[in-house]
């Protein structure tokens, strides 16, 4: 059955982080403007998070996507403090400053002292030297050219876009790229350097860089100025209360069960028709709407990758077409609880990464219990292990016996843990991060080309402009915004 269309209408598609974070924003400024919006917010699922979800087992609270998120985008603290959970904030564990990275066959820790980092092993003699010798390196411009120093909003060129081992191994040396700044990448891309775009995927430095000409140097001033670098913050209950506190704000009309099919723009009219396949016979789908077809005079599309590469080519073929070529590996989380006395020996911290080549399949272990309080039962010990993304697909795709086998083995090997678990649990996310490929600003630059003459059509997400939680957000928030000024003139 189809509907009237609404000329204050926003949909929003996808009830993740960043596509409630936009129904927010929306229901915000029209709150301002003393006029209303009806906002829904469809989501496939039987419950709003996206990836970001948390479970309770055996008194362990599991976070099988993102443990956290930077405290570095003001809007998150917004949303937050409109949710009413300021109080549920959590900072790390002070253990969660010590990290190691696995190479040579046992963990080594990343000191922060100079002599110490030295004594670690992490890097060789000469390793060691050519990093001391970073600050001499002379910059790169924004066409590639070396120089002093450019700025930093420059768009690299297609060939000006280097990876970031690429970047890592001119400004650091080859062995700090591929001993220290590729296992970080695994951490937070589950990406391989070598094939991940500089600019892209950590600006930050690219700036530092453009503004300094030097990491170091940039990092000097940053103290003397006494700015600190982002936060790691969680939420008490998990990083799936924001999104469920979001989603009971008034204002805001959450639709479970209804899967997006396609979207159509009307050019005769300038509003969109959104389509919904046919809802389950489920007793949570028969409290829904029958409705297989909206209207909406603003859509955004806050869908995983794949399924927002399909939506965007109902309203441009050509942002469609350049969605697609943008990776989103697999990805396998695997949960092991052990008791007091199995990991006694093991120094709290926040965890591991693995340097590729190793022979451990496994690209990193976050140690829970150690990182955040109320994770687990006291004297209990919970590791996350992370397995598969774009340096080893094929690991997400083992069973799930496999994959806890898989990860007794190596954290046996790797941490020193013998013994059986008291709980386990396999998570899988079949697009988890997309990958940044070198040149990917271009490729922004082209969907942004294709979609923004569209009014009221916009792409929320973390395709584009960053992988992190509150980027997403951030991103969503904008685009909630956007879509508000268009239905509020």
């Amino acid at each position: 059955m189809n509907e009237q269309p609404s000329a204050r209408r926003l949909v929003v598609v996808g009830g993740g982080p960043s596509g409630l974070a936009a129904a927010w924003k929306a229901s915000v400024e029209a709150e301002r403007a003393g006029r209303e919006i009806e906002i829904l917010v469809l989501e496939a699922d039987g419950e709003v998070g996206g990836k970001a979800r948390t479970g309770q087992a055996g008194g362990f609270l599991i976070e099988t996507g993102p443990q956290g998120f930077l405290d570095d985008q003001p809007v998150v603290r917004e949303m937050i403090a409109a949710c009413g959970l300021e109080s549920e904030v959590l900072a790390p564990e002070p253990a969660a400053n010590r990290r190691y990275i696995y190479r040579g066959g046992r963990l080594r820790e990343l000191q922060r002292s100079p002599l110490a980092f030295a004594k670690s092993g992490l890097l060789g003699p000469l390793g060691l030297a050519r990093l001391a010798m970073e600050p001499l390196v002379r910059a790169r411009s924004g066409d590639g050219r070396t120089a002093g120093s450019a700025s930093a909003g420059d768009l690299p060129a297609a060939d000006a876009d280097e990876s970031l081992y690429d970047f890592a191994a001119r400004r650091m040396g080859r062995q700090a790229a591929a001993r220290l700044i590729s296992p970080v990448v695994l951490g937070i891309f589950a990406g391989d350097a070598r094939k991940l775009s500089a600019a892209a995927a950590f600006p930050r430095l690219v700036a530092m860089e453009r503004a300094y000409g030097s990491l170091f140097k940039a990092m000097r001033a940053g103290r003397r100025r006494g700015v600190p670098p982002p936060g790691h913050r969680t939420l008490r209950r998990g990083i799936q209360a924001l999104p469920q506190a979001v989603a009971a704000l008034p204002g805001i009309d959450v639709r479970y069960h209804s899967r997006v099919t396609s979207i159509v723009r009307r050019t005769d009219t300038n509003r969109f028709t959104v389509h919904l396949a046919d809802q389950e016979s489920t007793p949570e789908a028969s409290q829904l709407s029958a409705r297989t077809e909206l209207s909406a005079a603003a859509v955004v599309v806050a869908a995983d990758l794949p399924s927002a590469a399909d939506l965007v080519d109902g309203v441009s073929a050509e942002a469609a077409a350049e969605l697609r070529q943008i990776e989103s590996p697999p990805m396998a989380v695997v949960h092991t609880a052990f008791d007091a006395a199995a990991a006694a020996h093991i120094e709290p911290a926040y965890g591991f990464l693995v340097a590729r080549g190793e022979g451990i399949r496994m690209l990193g272990c976050q140690y829970e219990t150690a990182t955040f309080r109320g994770r687990g039962p006291n004297g209990t010990f919970l590791a996350r292990s992370m397995f598969g993304g774009s340096v080893d697909p094929e690991a997400a795709d083992l069973g799930d016996a496999q994959l806890v086998d898989l990860t007794l083995r190596e954290l046996r090997r790797t941490a020193g843990i013998d013994a059986e678990p008291t709980y386990t649990s396999v998570a899988r996310w079949p697009h988890a991060i997309p990958q940044y490929a070198p040149g990917h600003p271009r490729r922004v630059a082209r969907v942004e080309a294709a979609l923004d003459p569209i009014d009221g059509f916009y792409l929320a997400g973390n395709a584009l402009h960053g992988v992190g939680l509150s980027r997403a957000i951030a991103v969503g928030a904008e685009c909630g915004e956007r879509a508000a000024r268009l239905l509020l003139p």
